[in-house]
């Protein structure tokens, strides 16, 4: 039999699951099962009530929030009421209430005023311009000017030639040096004004040969299509944004392809839900005994799955499924006459 599964948060660490229209299997020993997880075991069920004309399971969930993530599709089996869907699973609170805290890492900024205002106590040393500066007097004619009148009555005229010639000599040297300096200056404040005058040239740039230099602006990339988009979502916003389940079933084959064998079974049983022949086909060969591939998204056959989705196509009108739905019922009369009896009751629930 086939029923629905709702599943709801209940106490701390605990699950309910909702079996729809299944009140008279109260009290029957009852397992639930994640297929699509082989690393979960099979959980217990620990109470069973009755609400209306609906079961209802309480599981530990406490260490299934470590692996299951809320708002997220995942597979539900209840092997004793030969039972599968797929359900939302909740936000279920830990008994075990980690809670994260949150650090302040906030830094205070540095402070740089100090610095600034050391750079802004430095001076500049006064420079005296040039033109301030004394002109190189003359010493040496005050200093021998005596030498005339010191004894004037002795003196002969060859000691006066001499005298004046020298005094000329240092006076011309005097004047020779003070030149040379002045001369000096003179080129430098030239060059000073000539550098200060060409800079401003310097730094104006030309506009129109920059612009001619640049490359052509590149072309602007087309906008991704929607099966493109799709490709980066989860499932949910998947199912809830597709437009058809044509789209939903075509991105689950796309998933299965590049090995997101839990991504694809999900999307897959979504549209098969939603009336989708073709994602029907493809989980009927994915759980059929006779197409089963090891190290598929499948961990194991189940033969009663592969004829329910096989059925369910041939009834929504596909005609591929009529081959593969042959295929397995004579690989079940083979297992029924060796005696199998699942195989025997598989024919008699699903072959009319």
């Amino acid at each position: 039999m086939s029923s629905q599964l709702k599943i709801l948060a209940a106490a701390p660490g605990e699950a309910v699951i909702v079996v729809v229209g299944q009140a008279a299997q109260y009290g029957t020993v009852l397992t639930i099962s994640f297929p699509q997880f082989s690393s979960i075991a099979s959980q217990k069920v620990l109470q069973q009530f009755v609400e209306g004309d609906n079961l209802l399971l309480t599981i530990d969930a406490d260490s299934l929030g470590d692996i299951l993530e809320p708002d997220s599709p995942y597979q539900i089996k209840i092997p004793e009421l030969d039972c599968l869907a797929t359900v939302i699973w909740p936000e279920i609170i830990g008994k075990r209430g980690n809670s994260k805290g949150v650090i302040n890492t906030a830094s205070n900024p540095l402070k740089t005023t100090q610095i600034i205002k050391e750079q802004e106590k430095i001076e500049e040393p006064d420079i005296l311009p040039q033109e301030d500066q004394p002109e190189p007097s003359e010493p040496i004619v005050e200093e021998e000017a005596p030498l005339i009148h010191e004894e004037p009555k002795k003196s002969t005229s060859k000691q006066i030639i001499a005298a004046i010639i020298t005094i000329i000599v240092i006076t011309g040297a005097g004047g020779g040096i003070w030149y040379m300096k002045h001369q000096q200056s003179q080129p430098e404040v030239k060059k000073e004004q000539v550098v200060k005058k060409e800079e401003p040239k310097k730094e104006q740039p030309k506009v129109p040969e920059v612009a001619k230099t640049q490359p052509p602006a590149p072309p602007p990339k087309p906008e991704p299509s929607l099966a493109e988009t799709l490709q980066k979502m989860p499932v949910p916003d998947v199912i809830n944004k597709a437009p058809n389940t044509a789209m939903i079933t075509k991105e689950g084959e796309r998933r299965l392809a590049v090995k997101q064998y839990d991504d694809g079974v999900l999307l897959l049983e979504n549209a098969a839900s939603k009336g989708d022949t073709v994602a029907m086909l493809k989980l009927g060969l994915l759980y059929s005994p006779v197409d089963f591939k090891e190290g598929g998204a499948i961990p194991s056959p189940d033969m009663r799955e592969a004829a329910r989705y096989f059925q369910k196509a041939v009834e929504n009108g596909s005609k591929e499924a009529a081959a593969p739905r042959a295929a397995l019922k004579e690989w079940l009369i083979k297992k029924a006459e060796s005696g199998d009896d699942m195989a025997r009751l598989t024919i008699k629930d699903f072959w009319k």
